[in-house]
């Protein structure tokens, strides 16, 4: 554990803290980084780990599956604990948004390349994925659900961030590109030189990445509903990764593919709900408790998770 803890998880701390101190210390633009993100640096790397990944085998179509699967099973223990413990309304989408979207891109990136190597990394871009249009169209519309009156207008936000969403381009891209027959080892001339270019915007997201994720836990929030936040916790970093890695035995994973898998549904939640909490009042001081608190808390957990899957 101890081990991990120093090997996987510091590098990651040491490049968020300097986030944290760096938004401690000035007024950044936490809007402008998040689009810099979204729209520069993260397609690129999308589109750069497709073109050089090898498709060719199994894993690659399981993590798809499971990546879906994952947020199927968060949904329904959601549910289930809606139902018992009899929460409704504005409060069961919150839960909704905090178990089911984790920081599979901020967090769930670097690790999986620290923790797996380079062909961790790749699975965990594929999953990384599913889990950005997910969030993007699913967690739309579970957050315009849940607000008063937000059911027509959920489809027509769905809509338009699924067609406004550059990670789609560029996995269509990418996928073009291979079917052309474009090897990037292989590339001279201008097609070298365009995709090379691409590829060092690629190498850029990752250190940014975690810099945006101590920038955003700089920020600091007051903790509300300290159980709320407890149970919340609790269902993203402890229930989650459990129930992730019977789904992946379901399936056949092994080896990496179930490390990374189950690593990534251990994540904390992702930073991006507290927009749609915020966006459509969906118990906004809520969600963005649960986001600082599993953050902090994952750097314990995820030490003991990946101790039994690395």
């Amino acid at each position: 554990m101890i081990a991990v803890l120093i090997e996987v998880l510091l590098p990651i701390a040491v490049v968020a803290a300097a986030g944290f101190a760096l938004r401690r210390a000035l007024p950044l633009d936490l809007v402008t980084l998040n689009r810099l993100m979204i729209y520069g640096l993260s397609p690129a790397l999308i589109f750069v780990a497709l073109v050089r990944a090898d498709l060719s085998g199994p894993d690659a179509g399981r993590m798809l599956f499971f990546s879906v699967g994952v947020l199927a099973l968060m949904a329904l223990t959601v549910w289930l604990c809606a139902l018992v413990l009899r929460l409704k309304g504005k409060e069961v989408t919150a839960l909704l948004l905090t178990s089911m979207f984790m920081n599979s891109g901020n967090y769930g990136l670097p690790a999986s390349r620290f923790a797996f190597g380079e062909s961790g990394f790749t699975l965990g871009v594929f999953y990384f994925i599913i889990q950005s249009i997910m969030a993007q169209t699913l967690g739309v519309g579970v957050a315009a659900a849940g607000a008063a009156g937000g059911r027509k207008q959920a489809w027509r936000q769905v809509f338009d961030r699924l067609t406004h969403m550059p990670q789609i381009y560029a996995v269509a891209g990418a996928l073009a590109l291979r079917g052309i027959g474009f090897h990037p080892a292989e590339a001279t001339g201008i097609a070298r030189s365009l995709f090379e270019g691409v590829a060092l915007l690629s190498e850029a997201a990752l250190p940014v990445m975690l810099l945006i994720l101590g920038v955003q836990l700089g920020a600091g929030a007051p903790i509300v509903q300290p159980t709320m936040v407890a149970f919340a916790t609790a269902i993203r970093l402890i229930v989650s990764p459990i129930l992730a890695f019977g789904l992946a035995r379901l399936l056949g994973m092994d080896g990496i593919a179930l490390g990374v898998g189950v690593m990534m549904a251990g994540m904390p939640t992702a930073v991006n709900t507290t927009i749609l909490a915020i966006e459509f009042d969906t118990r906004p001081q809520l969600v963005v408790s649960t986001v600082v608190v599993s953050s902090f808390a994952s750097l314990v957990t995820l030490s003991v998770l990946l101790s039994l899957v690395r």
